[in-house]
């Protein structure tokens, strides 16, 4: 896949940085509570996050109409501002359900690593154990380490958890049965 020199680049494996054309952009964060939310969306393992969803992670308490204005005001407007400031773009999509990232418009390693071991699967389900094994080597290569290391939060501990496992249990394997 050809990206673009200018499309926002984001490490999580390992170390987190975001950078566009090669230039470490987004060093300093307005406020905590909006890098978490903003890491917390780049789970490749969530497409997709209902208000409640968020709001129990950010919040403790399930989303209301108070707590999502809330969200609004003190994570939701300040990170656009911030992305579209740092970025150049908002890669953020909310709806009256929920909050994603337009993975169209940014890189995200996990995002490509997930998706290598998931095509991994693929192919050894249909017996194609070199191409799978292929893609298992990619997907070891990519992972760099920890997800999102030294940044906490509900949603992040959850992905790092699931991260951490299927990078042992299948790519690890599948490495070493080759």
């Amino acid at each position: 896949m050809d990206i673009p020199d200018s499309t926002p680049k984001i490490l999580t494996l390992g170390s987190f940085s975001i950078s566009v054309g090669g230039n470490p952009v987004a060093k300093n964060w307005p406020d905590e509570s909006i890098k978490m939310l903003f890491c917390s969306l780049l789970s490749p393992l969530d497409l997709f996050f209902t208000w409640d969803r968020i709001s129990r992670s950010l919040l403790g308490e399930p989303a209301t109409r108070t707590s999502r204005r809330r969200l609004e005001e003190l994570c939701v407007r300040p990170l656009k501002s911030f992305l579209l400031k740092e970025l150049g773009c908002n890669p953020l999509i909310s709806g009256p359900e929920g909050i994603r990232i337009n993975q169209q418009l940014i890189q995200i390693d996990a995002l490509e690593f997930y998706r290598t071991f998931l095509e991994g699967l693929r192919l050894l389900s249909f017996e194609n154990d070199a191409a799978a094994h292929d893609k298992f080597s990619r997907a070891n290569f990519l992972y760099a380490g920890e997800y999102l290391p030294g940044i906490t939060g509900k949603i992040i501990d959850h992905t790092r958890s699931d991260l951490e496992s299927l990078y042992r249990a299948a790519v690890m394997d599948a490495v070493r049965q080759a």
